[in-house]
């Protein structure tokens, strides 16, 4: 239980990265999803600093339950907006890149980071 509500936060974090800060993670792994426990001070989405009256997530979690997890390392992360670099390296861990992206097919999309996920559930 403990793995998953870590694991819906990091859903919840990378949601909140991609429709409210614009930017694409495009590295989720087991190691960038952090569990935390629960003897440690728990961050609630009301003590996020941007608040806002029409909030998106607030029917996925309430804004006073502690959240139980968070994701890190944004050391491959991009803009949404940005444009293709051109380069032909992939970006991530490689057990957890989505299939279309590990074969060179497609672009890196908000899809691919979802379709880490599900690797990360089933690891």
């Amino acid at each position: 239980l403990q793995v998953a509500e870590g694991l819906l936060a990091g859903l919840i974090g990378h949601a909140s990265l991609f429709f409210q800060g614009g930017i694409l993670h495009r590295d989720i792994s087991p190691n960038n999803i952090i569990v935390i426990d629960d003897s440690l001070p728990q961050l609630t989405l009301a003590s996020s600093p941007v608040l806002t009256p029409s909030d998106p997530f607030a029917w996925i979690w309430p804004r006073d339950t502690p959240l139980r997890g968070c994701l890190i390392d944004l050391d491959y992360a991009i803009e949404a907006s940005a444009q293709p670099s051109g380069a032909f390296d992939r970006t991530g861990t490689y057990p957890f890149i989505a299939i279309q992206v590990l074969r060179g097919l497609e672009r890196h999309r908000y899809r691919h980071d979802l379709e880490s996920f599900l690797y990360v559930l089933l690891w």
